[in-house]
């Protein structure tokens, strides 16, 4: 009984101790700070653009933000760090060294959380593709030991004649053959506008075939494989076109591409090494429009300042992943030292969750360890009461979204 007990200890204390979130974002943000042909400062006004991001990242409050489409100048690139994330007495977000010409891509971390280990290059056509190493700022960094992430940036080639699918079809091969010589694997996002309409296209299929050593192969984390192009039944995920009207910058059409990925490697959706995904969607598409206009009809998903944002800053919507980990992530500072979150571990029949005045609760999630959804909430209330009597004993995953826009995720053990 005593070994029982000092187990069960042991159980609480583990599970019971705080694990964490990074927020991922891929946004292609549309000639940022590059006037061209019919893209100009009337239409696509770089200081409006600012405006509009902070309003997006402020909603979406990213960890990792990565993007297509920035003028490929040191001055465009640290303009967003400077102009739109380090804001209003935050100083915690980076960048990686600019690499890049005409239109570039570029990463954005949180500090406090992640740094950049290294980064390097593939020679894509039409522009190159950034591989960035990342390790997270883990509560065990100091003995030396952290959970690393790749993230891949490409932006292939637009278009749907033959040849620009087999410009993108030859970059995949170009990518999928770095991996394969530098036998890369663990924790691997590949991230961007790839412009794919089909499933069936070459690029699609090099991204998703094993190749090299390790039989390295990227996954769709939605699991939702077909023709996407202007077909009705992939509605709930386009990401492009916000608009079915032009400016002469922003594309028409209305909403009926799925041109933007995250992709992931198995180690993601498994959670083996260190890192699992648990949630992936575009923000502000809700499926309830196709070859229409992301404002028309209504559009609720979001509140309205963002959408309207969104709208306006890019023909493109911006993907959001978030991944858990075990690990506390050093993000704490003095200021938010206080519990946002309390709740009961172990817990009986009732799992008790409630927030500072201010601050609702807009979902709650409980998964198994493996995975599965076992229980949801979702309202608008300070405190919520779950039962969970009908569970078995074990240890489960709840995950909580708050009103300010954060995500919590935190370990729970069901006992008698």
């Amino acid at each position: 009984m005593k070994f029982i007990f000092q187990l069960l200890i042991f159980l609480i204390l583990s599970f019971g101790a705080a694990a964490d979130t990074l927020t991922v974002m891929h946004y292609n943000l549309m000639y940022y700070d590059r006037e061209y042909e019919e893209c100009t400062a009337a239409n696509n006004n770089v200081d409006s653009k600012d405006e509009y991001l902070r309003t997006i990242i402020g909603y979406a409050r990213p960890d990792i933000l990565t993007v297509n489409e920035v003028n490929a100048s040191v001055s465009s690139v640290e303009r967003i760090r400077t102009n739109v994330l380090n804001i209003n007495g935050i100083t915690k977000y980076k960048r990686a060294n600019f690499s890049g010409s005409f239109l570039a891509n570029m990463i954005y971390f949180n500090s406090e959380k992640v740094e950049l280990k290294s980064q390097d290059v593939i020679p894509t056509s039409p522009r190159e593709t950034n591989v960035y190493k990342l390790y997270l700022k883990t509560s065990s960094l100091v003995q030396g030991d952290t959970i690393f992430l790749y993230c891949m940036i490409t932006h292939l080639k637009a278009g749907s004649d033959p040849s620009d699918e087999d410009d993108r079809t030859a970059a995949s091969a170009a990518i999928m053959s770095y991996l394969a010589s530098s036998n890369l694997n663990g924790n691997v996002l590949l991230m961007g506008d790839m412009n794919l309409y089909s499933a069936e296209e070459g690029a699609f299929v090099n991204f998703t075939t094993p190749t090299g050593i390790n039989q390295f192969r990227f996954y769709d984390p939605l699991s939702m494989v077909g023709d996407w192009h202007n077909n009705h039944s992939y509605r709930n995920i386009h990401t492009q076109s916000t608009h079915t009207t032009s400016d002469g910058c922003h594309s028409t059409g209305g909403m009926d591409d799925r041109f933007d990925f995250i992709l992931s490697s198995s180690s993601l959706t498994t959670g083996n090494d260190g890192l699992k995904i648990t949630s992936y969607k575009t923000i502000a598409q809700d499926g309830n429009r196709f070859n229409e206009s992301l404002i028309n009809p209504a559009n609720y998903s979001v509140p309205t300042d963002v959408l309207s944002a969104l709208y306006n800053n890019s023909d493109h919507l911006p993907l959001k992943m978030s991944l858990y980990s075990d690990f506390s992530l050093h993000s704490a500072t003095k200021s938010n030292l206080v519990p946002k979150l309390v709740f009961n571990n172990p817990a009986n029949n009732k799992l008790h969750v409630h927030v500072p005045e201010g601050i609702s609760i807009v979902t709650l999630n409980l998964y198994s360890i493996t995975g599965g959804k076992m229980l949801s909430y979702q309202g608008a209330e300070p405190v919520v009461d779950m039962d969970i009597s009908g569970l078995s004993l074990g240890i489960y995953i709840a995950e909580a979204t708050l009103s300010d826009g954060s995500v919590s995720f935190f370990k729970v053990l069901k006992i008698r």
